[in-house]
């Protein structure tokens, strides 16, 4: 089933409904659109970290956050773990 590209949350949000996986989803995208063809390109073979880092510099670009994007659409973000230092000082 193609989705329209002109909504891409409604578009999001009806593939999740139907059961297809975001990757399936991701590569229907890019069979119609260059600019998603391009996106997968950035996203191939990246770790979860430097995926967040590179959402992280886009969003810094645009002025924002990616918990204030997260927010705005209602989503859970996951904060990176941050290791503790117990050393005693």
């Amino acid at each position: 089933m193609m989705y329209p590209m002109n909504n891409p949350m409604m578009a999001i949000m009806q593939a999740a409904m139907s059961g297809m996986t975001p990757v399936q989803f991701l590569q229907q995208m890019a069979a119609q659109n260059p600019m998603a063809a391009q996106a997968m390109n950035l996203i191939q073979s990246k770790t979860p970290e430097q995926l967040r880092e590179t959402a992280e510099n886009m969003a810094k670009q645009r002025g924002t956050t990616i918990e204030e994007i997260a927010r705005q659409y209602g989503l859970p973000v996951n904060q990176p773990t941050q290791q503790v230092n117990n050393e005693s000082k």
